[in-house]
């Protein structure tokens, strides 16, 4: 008869499953009692220091008597693992000064397969180490306990981690290249991307893309990088980013015929409804030809920077209600500028609007209007205006010529 094993997973989450069942014994899996077994079960047979242990769990918070702490919690541990329905064991052992997980019932860590499977493509020859990396690939399913990010001892392991997989996938998209397996390559760099999106993953997809004439999907996908980049981190693609770019337009120019070919791939991505949403590399590209456009037409034309705050005026933080305004005002911007109008999400808490053939007066009809729908009254309460003449800029100090709109906000 198979012997139940206990099944541990860490990567991209944390969760325990025995005889097909999952176990949990505490909402919070980032508590002292359950870091004790993540820790010990991570160690395996090499056990814990009981000062490491002491130091992992504890570190420096001040406690009259922290060996007691640990052996309270080594209790707790035992005595929730038998009320969750595993059988009742002693489950941690100390042995010469160190920590063990010591159980009838043996278990399987995912980070451990993980780190087997790389071992073993070591030593093997071409075939069965791609298969080897695919499968270690395969057991990564995020970082390692992403929930406690807090926690020193499992970012020193979640930093060992991620170098392993970010080897190993980048050796297997390679031979996937060399192979010109470009469908696999393709789901192999989208994981990745997924799990680190901002580390330029994106290239091997990109490249796949090309080679499987699919270039339509590598220039949506080149330009989601660029505009993703640019909201966390404030950074332009880099130099290899560039150069697929490069071979986009290369593609884009050669297949064309007549300029009706042309135009008809720029008319495909344009939405009829609403003012034109972009990127904010593309409204910098925009906005430098209007202003071209101005200086010889004499054309008005402003800027209108919309900031997202808690009502007190201090700008909304990542979380749940930041996405829900900013989506609400998406929609609101969109349905109240005019078709000729373009705007940008400059920030996390901020969008950017290019506002043509418009007087100062002019922008506080656009603001009544984008207020107006809201479909609640309270949220305009949480939108702060400025504006700025496009004449009037200069590149080197566009933010300085920016004043506030202190009549805009709601009452």
């Amino acid at each position: 008869m198979k012997k139940s094993v206990l099944k541990v997973q860490m990567f991209g989450a944390y969760s325990i499953e025995y005889e097909g069942k999952p176990i949990s014994f505490e909402r919070n899996t980032a508590t002292k009692t359950n870091q004790l077994m993540q820790i010990l079960l991570q160690a395996g047979e090499k056990g814990v220091a009981r000062a490491k242990l002491l130091s992992d769990l504890f570190g420096d918070e001040e406690m009259s008597n922290p060996a007691n702490s640990l052996r309270a919690t080594v209790f707790r541990l035992r005595r929730l693992l038998a009320a969750a329905g595993l059988p009742e064991d002693e489950y941690v052992t100390i042995k010469g000064g160190s920590y063990y997980w010591t159980s009838k019932i043996p278990y399987e860590l995912d980070a451990h397969q993980f780190e087997d499977l790389l071992k073993k493509a070591e030593k093997e020859n071409d075939l069965e180490k791609k298969k080897s990396y695919e499968e270690a690939c395969e057991l990564y399913r995020g970082e390692f306990l992403p929930q406690l990010g807090a926690e020193e001892w499992a970012v020193v392991l979640n930093v060992y981690y991620k170098n392993l997989f970010s080897n190993a996938i980048r050796t297997l998209c390679q031979v996937l290249k060399d192979e010109k397996d470009y469908k696999k390559l393709y789901h192999c760099a989208e994981k990745a991307a997924v799990i680190y999106p901002l580390e330029d993953w994106q290239i091997w997809q990109m490249d796949s893309l090309i080679a499987m004439d699919r270039q339509d999907e590598a220039m949506v996908l080149y330009e989601t990088t660029t505009e993703l980049l640019y909201k966390e981190l404030g950074l332009t693609p880099s130099d290899q980013m560039k150069e697929r770019f490069r071979q986009l337009e290369v593609y884009q120019h050669d297949k064309a015929d007549h300029v009706n070919e042309i135009q008809e791939g720029l008319n495909q991505r344009e939405k009829d409804d609403g003012a034109f949403f972009c990127s904010y590399l593309s409204f910098m590209e925009g906005y430098r030809y209007v202003r071209r456009v101005i200086e010889r037409s004499g054309q008005s034309a402003y800027l209108l920077l919309c900031t997202m705050t808690d009502g007190k005026g201090v700008p909304l933080e990542k979380g749940e209600r930041l996405g829900k305004v900013a989506e609400e005002l998406e929609q609101a911007i969109r349905n109240s500028l005019r078709r000729g109008d373009m705007f940008t999400r400059y920030s996390d808490n901020q969008f950017l609007m290019l506002l043509l053939g418009i007087r100062q007066e002019d922008c506080a009809i656009v603001v009544e209007r984008i207020n107006g729908y809201f479909e609640k009254a309270s949220r305009k309460n949480y939108l702060k205006y400025s504006t700025a003449p496009i004449s009037e800029i200069r590149e080197a100090d566009d933010c300085a010529h920016f004043h506030n709109m202190d009549s805009m906000w709601g009452e």
